[in-house]
C-alpha cells in the first residue's frame, strides 16, 4: 500500500488521509445518534460494524503507512500527531459506544453469557497485553529508545506503530466487552 500512496503529490495524500478521518468523525457522530434511537436497532448494528472497519483499517493506515521504518531518516519530527490524536478520540468513542451496546444486549440474556464475555474478553486482553509489550521491548531493542521514556514516544514518526496496531485494538474492545459484562452482571444482581 506504500508503493500505492507513495508516488502521490504530499497535499494529495494529506487530503486522503484527512477525507478519511472526516468520514470517521461522520460515522462516529451517526452511531451516537442512532444509539439514542432505540427503534432502529437494525440500523445501531451497521452502523457499529461500519464504524468497527473504520476503526481497523485507520489503525492499519497508521500501523502501515504512517510510521516510517527506523532505516528511513525523517526531520520533520511527527507530522500524523493531530492524525492520531483524533484516531484515539474516534476509537475512544467507538470503545465506549461498543460498550453501550453490548450492555444493552446482556440485559436481555441470561447470567451465563455475561460470564462467558467476561471471561472470553479477560483472555483476549491478557494475551494482547503480553504481546504489545512484548512488541514493545523488541522494538525498544531494535531502536535503542530507553524503556523510562515511552511516553514520549509519541513524537518520533517511527514509533506510531506502537500505539495503533492488532494488540491495542485488542485490548480496547476488550476493555469494552469486560466493561460491558461487568456492568451488566451488577445491574442483574441488584
Amino acid at each position: 500500500m506504500r508503493a500505492l500512496i507513495g508516488g502521490l503529490p504530499d497535499m494529495l495524500i494529506f487530503m486522503i488521509l484527512y477525507g478519511f478521518l472526516v468520514t470517521g468523525i461522520i460515522i462516529t457522530v451517526r452511531l451516537l445518534k442512532l444509539l439514542d434511537v432505540k427503534s432502529q436497532k437494525n440500523n445501531n448494528l451497521i452502523i457499529l460494524f461500519i464504524a468497527l472497519l473504520f476503526n481497523a483499517f485507520n489503525f492499519y493506515i497508521i500501523y502501515d503507512l504512517m510510521t516510517l521504518s527506523p532505516q528511513s531518516i525523517s526531520g520533520n519530527g511527527n507530522p500524523h500527531i493531530l492524525h492520531i490524536f483524533i484516531s484515539i478520540l474516534l476509537f475512544l468513542s467507538f470503545c465506549i459506544v461498543l460498550s453501550k451496546q453490548i450492555f444493552e444486549s446482556l440485559l436481555m440474556k441470561n447470567v451465563l453469557l455475561s460470564l462467558l464475555i467476561i471471561t472470553m474478553t479477560l483472555t483476549i486482553g491478557c494475551f494482547s497485553i503480553v504481546y504489545q509489550m512484548d512488541f514493545v521491548s523488541t522494538i525498544k531493542g531494535e531502536l535503542y529508545y530507553p524503556m523510562g521514556n515511552w511516553l514520549n514516544w509519541w513524537k518520533d514518526i517511527h514509533l506510531n506503530y506502537l500505539y495503533f496496531n492488532p494488540y491495542t485494538f485488542l485490548i480496547g474492545i476488550s476493555i469494552s466487552g469486560l466493561i460491558a459484562g461487568i456492568l451488566a452482571l451488577i445491574k442483574k444482581g441488584s
